[in-house]
């Protein structure tokens, strides 16, 4: 079977490609194509794969970058992803030197007959704007000549400001753990690693400044009726996790469904996804809308896979983030959504490094086998064998945009923490890999839940 491509990068359509707003450098480059047969048809609902090399100076180049994407062309053909999201098989995306020179991108597809070159073709303006996050700006010391990099620079009318700097607050003792070089004026702010504190935090005892400059209690995983993340991991330092175990319990019933329970760390989780339609109030959550509605609300929304009534059964339903942030409350009494911390108390529960908490993307080694299910994953489900009883299955996602994807595949779980006001943090399995994933995504988009007890 012989395969043509067409070819088309739209910088308005995002699909599994994650942006920083706000005049940062986005971190992927959204891709979509329309598989066809020699004969013009398309190619539907046909598994492929797609590989993407990041050739240097010139189309025969040497490779700088390359990645694999496993993908699923629908009902039209249309195949959609994200160069930068993939599975990296050489180099690093954010290690691309953009600005050194010209940049080409081959692809390759590798459908039913084996694997066809697509071309490769010279990237223009994209490169430029993530070329752009690593520009240097800066306004001279001594003059009023603003520097943007590469030995470029404007002159700036008038007398610059850096004349006259402001009054910098901060702390100016070299010998705290939070001196600040650039302050010009200490405001009492200073911090010493062992001095006493109190983090508010009234399960926690022996509070001191720790290594991390946090104020925190000297609790750690499993002890006590509550306990701090790590002592030394800022991000969760002062918040509370409970390991109060599920005293027993192995099952609970909500909204007329039964869940499994599973205790692991101390912590109480739901061991299947959940699969409500209302809020915990009684109000229901919206559902069935167009693609239209579900990309441009920024209200809770709910839908199944498909539509398709089995999906609901084994998988579960996928929500908006805003459901999981809802006052209304998405979980059972006495249950929430899981935050950022928490999903990294458990992954340090089943032994995941501390060094790589506050990651990116793929994160440990084993962890993600020891969280999925042995079955309802598509081959070769890797490292699966479901050692902590998560039982975490696979069931996709229903994309900003409003189409179906990955199940089988991925697994996606939100938290109910933002990032910012345009996305939320996610956790994320894989059935070719056995790390879990941590990133954060447009809020539109639709993910599995678990709850966790409070």
């Amino acid at each position: 079977m012989e395969l043509t491509l067409k070819r088309i990068l739209l910088g308005t359509f995002v699909s599994f490609s994650f942006f920083n707003f706000f005049g940062q450098a986005p971190m992927s480059i959204p891709y979509q194509a329309v598989v066809r047969n020699a004969d013009g048809s398309v190619i539907a609902n046909t598994s492929l794969t797609m590989t993407f090399k990041i050739h240097d100076v010139a189309a025969t180049g040497n490779v700088v970058y390359q990645e694999t994407h496993n993908l699923s062309s629908n009902a039209q053909g249309l195949v959609v992803c994200a160069v930068g999201s993939g599975t990296a098989v050489q180099g690093t995306f954010v290690g691309i030197q953009w600005g050194s020179g010209a940049k080409f991108m081959q692809v390759l597809m590798n459908a039913v007959s084996g694997e066809i070159d697509l071309g490769t073709q010279q990237m223009m303006s994209v490169p430029y704007a993530l070329y752009a996050g690593a520009c240097d700006i800066q306004v001279s010391l001594t003059g009023d000549t603003l520097y943007t990099g590469g030995g470029n620079f404007v002159i700036i009318p008038g007398i610059s400001a850096a004349n006259f700097p402001p009054t910098i607050l901060g702390c100016t003792d070299n010998a705290a753990c939070n001196y600040n070089s650039t302050a010009t004026q200490n405001d009492n702010s200073c911090l010493y690693t062992g001095a006493t504190c109190d983090d508010g935090n009234a399960n926690t005892t022996n509070d001191v400044i720790n290594g991390s400059c946090v104020c925190g209690g000297s609790q750690t995983i499993g002890s006590g009726t509550g306990a701090q993340l790590l002592p030394g991991n800022a991000t969760c330092a002062n918040e509370y996790i409970s390991v109060t175990g599920c005293g027993g319990q192995t099952s609970l019933t909500y909204d007329g469904r039964t869940y499994d329970l599973v205790e692991i760390g101390g912590q109480c989780w739901f061991a299947d996804n959940l699969a409500t339609d209302q809020y915990r109030n009684g109000d229901p959550i919206p559902t069935g809308l167009d693609n239209t509605t579900w990309q441009n609300t920024t209200a809770g929304a709910y839908a199944i896979y498909n539509n398709d009534p089995a999906n609901d059964v084994i998988y579960g339903k996928l929500y908006n983030w805003y459901t999981t942030a809802d006052s209304r409350g998405l979980c059972p009494t006495g249950w929430h959504v899981p935050t950022d911390c928490d999903w990294k108390y458990l992954e340090v529960s089943l032994g995941m490094p501390i060094a790589d908490l506050e990651s990116y993307g793929s994160r440990g080694t084993i962890e993600g086998g020891a969280l999925k299910s042995i079955t309802d994953w598509n081959y070769p489900n890797t490292g699966a064998n479901n050692s902590s009883g998560f039982t975490a299955l696979p069931g996709g996602i229903r994309q900003m945009y409003g189409s179906y994807q990955t199940m089988g595949d991925y697994g996606f779980w939100w938290s109910c923490q933002e990032y910012d006001s345009f996305n939320g943090w996610f956790r994320m399995l894989d059935s070719d890999f056995s790390i879990v994933g941590r990133n954060w995504y447009i809020k539109q988009n639709g993910f599995s839940v678990r709850c966790i007890k409070d």
